[in-house]
Order: structure tokens, then sequence, then C-alpha cells
């Protein structure tokens, strides 16, 4: 079986490219490894980014995100399509992400790293407050528990519906849609000092418990 980062040195067969995500999973279902190979191609940097945002650990993240790709292969067969084949491996990831904290005997903290936001390269004139809001952003992130974490990054990054949320967390479509709210509103809240025509000080009540290292950057940016 292939792992996250490589090939395993053959060609798919013909048209396999071309395939649906769930013309794909119906012939690695059926023993094709090929069109397994091909899923994974497709499926692993979204499990791998979500894996890495809740786990602080990056080879943890990987064995996990491994562990993942093995019980997608062994589902396979089962799998009965009543949602989008993305949704289903993410589902598999986040119980996969629990086994691990349960096998742990403990929960996620809510200092877990997530990987670098930036999905575009920013013009040089903008190289430098484009870092600190994306250094800002990781830091406020930090600060949120694991679920709203998860529902915000699975909607506002890799843009999953409010359903297929649900369907990954296992949480009810009103538990989606209070926690998505009140981490826009956190978030909102938290960055409103990168607002653009914004001056860049927050107010006394915004500053209450801004991290150290956050008020330095601050400074630093309203005195250039």
């Amino acid at each position: 079986m292939n792992d996250l980062n490589h090939t395993n040195g053959h060609r798919a067969s013909p048209g396999l490219d071309d395939f649906s995500d769930e013309e794909l999973a119906a012939a690695a279902g059926a023993g094709d490894p090929e069109a397994f190979d091909v899923l994974i191609g497709r499926t692993a940097p979204l499990l791998l980014r979500f894996v890495r945002r809740m786990i602080d650990d990056p080879q943890v993240a990987e064995d996990v995100a491994q562990e993942t790709m093995i019980a997608v292969w062994r589902a396979l067969p089962d799998f009965e399509f009543r949602s989008a084949v993305r949704t289903w491996v993410l589902g598999i990831a986040h119980r996969k992400v629990i086994d691990h904290y349960r096998r742990r005997r403990e929960l996620p903290t809510e200092n877990e790293q997530f990987a670098d936001l930036e999905s575009a390269q920013p013009l040089p004139s903008e190289a430098a407050e484009r870092a600190e809001l994306v250094e800002a952003l990781r830091t406020e992130l930090t600060h949120l528990p694991p679920v709203p974490r998860a529902v915000w990054w699975l909607r506002e990054v890799e843009g999953l519906s409010l359903g297929e949320i649900e369907s990954v967390l296992k949480i009810s479509n009103g538990s989606v849609r209070g926690h998505l709210q009140r981490s826009r509103t956190f978030l909102t809240t938290r960055l409103a000092p990168w607002k653009p025509g914004s001056s860049g000080m927050p107010s006394p009540e915004e500053r209450i418990g801004e991290p150290e290292a956050q008020r330095q950057s601050r400074e630093r940016r309203t005195r250039t």
C-alpha cells in the first residue's frame, strides 16, 4: 500500500485520473489497488492537513494519517456512498484522532498548532503585514477549543458544507452552526486590529488578555 507522500512506482491504468472520487472508491472497493493509489493522491493532502490541526506532534499526525488510510482501504468494500468520499474519509480520520487521545487517556489541548495558513504568495509590499496577520490568526486559533477549531477550519479553509462538517464530526447541524458562529465572532474580534483601514491600535478592552508576543508585534507595526 502507498504511504502519504510517495507513489509505489507504477502508473495508474489509463483513464483513472479522469475518474470521479466516487468511481475511484467503487473501483478500489472492488479490489483495484491502482484506483486506491489515485484516490490517496487526491485525499491525502486534505487528510493530513486535518490531522495536523488536531495533533501537535508531526510524526504522530503522520502515523494517525497512515492508520486512517489503512482503515479507509479496509472499509471501502462497505462504503455505501451516502456522503461524499472526502467527507467519509475525514470522518474516519476524526475517529482515529479520538482513538489516539483515548489511548493516551488525555484530551486535545488548546495549544495545538495549526500549519501555515498562507494559501498564496503575497505581493512584496504586503508580505510583512500578511505575515503578521497569519501569525496572529495562528495564535488566536490556539485559543479556541478543539471542536470549534475543527469546525472553523473545515468550513473556512477546506470549504466543507455545514452538512459535511456535521457528518465528519458527528455533531448536530445546530452545534455546527453554533460553533462556527462563535469561532467567527471570536476571531473577528481578536483580529480587529488587522482589519483594512484599522489604525492597528486596539481599544483597552481588546488589549485585555493580549499575548505579550502579539502586543510587541503590534507596537512594532505602529512605530513604522
